[in-house]
């Protein structure tokens, strides 16, 4: 992806180390408005917005799986069975 490979460029020109490289990130992400966005994903390759989006979808779940009770996970029968 040419908006992560030039970020990464950016980060090396002016930090050794890789310690602050998320709030680097994060710091560029929110200057940037939804149309700056909308862009960077276009400009990607299927492929490459393929993962962005998986690997974004697997920290989103894997973040509320640890919030969740193991009663979320019944499945939808049994959670209507203790309904009636």
């Amino acid at each position: 992806m040419k908006f992560a490979d030039d970020l990464l460029a950016l980060y090396k020109k002016h930090f050794s180390k890789e310690d602050h490289l998320p709030i680097f990130v994060y710091s560029i992400l929110e200057q940037l408005d939804h149309e700056d966005l909308i862009h960077i994903l276009q400009d990607c390759k299927k492929e490459e917005l393929q993962d962005l989006v998986a690997s974004s979808l697997l920290e989103y779940i894997d973040s509320k799986k640890k919030t969740l009770t193991p009663s979320h996970f019944q499945p939808i029968e049994q959670k209507r069975k203790k309904i009636h």
